[in-house]
């Protein structure tokens, strides 16, 4: 299976001036060499980036995937200052069949892309990792995108319900109906990622899969990049770079 990883924008709470933000390095490696070798443990091993901030220094710096022995593709998107959803649509014209979704400052194990492949996903259906501990240590309360889950599918998903019992951990097993969800989000000038997942909830075709018990993090500002150095310290999963030619 092919992943989609989204690595267009600047990320300003966490980035450095003048540097992409994918491309912080957390204990020797920068965030997206970490999601593209923890892919690669899930036998992931072909890759769209859709880039957009200073896209030419990712391409340079992550190559076209030969030192990690996958194959990268780029996509760029020129409107990388609007929200995520656009760079996702981006893609709409390069996956026909189900693909992985990621984003480029979401660490996770390899152990949840293997579950989500092992999906046997409903036609024109998505499926987004939860987490239902709301008092981890893997996301920022305030600003993660919050869910509302009933009897296994998304109802509501927003980073400002008040009402929820789940957080959007950033990773999806999708069909390509989200091109047409994030298409009708899009229209109404609605650009986020969250509300193409809303259209999708609408429609009842987002599931979900609980991934509570599992290593993530959202490493969005400089305590969560903290965070997931001690994390990853702990896990004995310091540097990958054996898996870097």
């Amino acid at each position: 299976m092919e992943a989609l990883i989204i690595a267009a924008g600047r990320g300003s709470r966490l980035n450095r001036r003048f540097y992409p933000k994918p491309l912080i390095p957390v204990l020797r490696l920068s965030l997206l060499e970490r999601i593209i070798l923890s892919s690669k443990l899930a036998s992931i091993n072909r890759f769209k980036i859709v880039v957009g901030y200073m896209a030419d220094i990712i391409i340079k710096k992550i190559g076209s995937g030969d030192k990690y022995d996958v194959h990268i593709d780029y996509i760029f998107n020129p409107d990388w200052e609007r929200s995520n959803g656009i760079s996702v649509y981006r893609a709409k014209d390069y996956f026909k069949e189900n693909f992985i979704l990621l984003m480029s400052d979401h660490l996770f194990d390899d152990s949840i892309l293997i579950k989500l492949q092992q999906i046997d996903l409903e036609e024109d259906c998505c499926v987004l990792c939860v987490d239902y501990k709301l008092n981890s240590d893997h996301f920022n309360i305030y600003d993660a995108t919050k869910v509302w889950v009933e009897n296994g599918r998304v109802k509501r998903i927003s980073k400002h319900l008040e009402q929820f019992n789940a957080i959007d951990a950033g990773m999806f097993l999708c069909s390509p109906v989200i091109f047409d969800a994030l298409g009708e989000s899009i229209s109404q000038e609605e650009y986020s990622l969250s509300a193409g997942n809303q259209v999708l909830s609408n429609w009842g075709k987002l599931k979900i899969l609980d991934i509570s018990d599992h290593f993530w993090i959202d490493v969005d500002d400089k305590e969560s990049l903290r965070k997931a150095k001690k994390m990853l310290m702990k896990r004995g999963d310091g540097s990958k770079t054996k898996f870097i030619r």
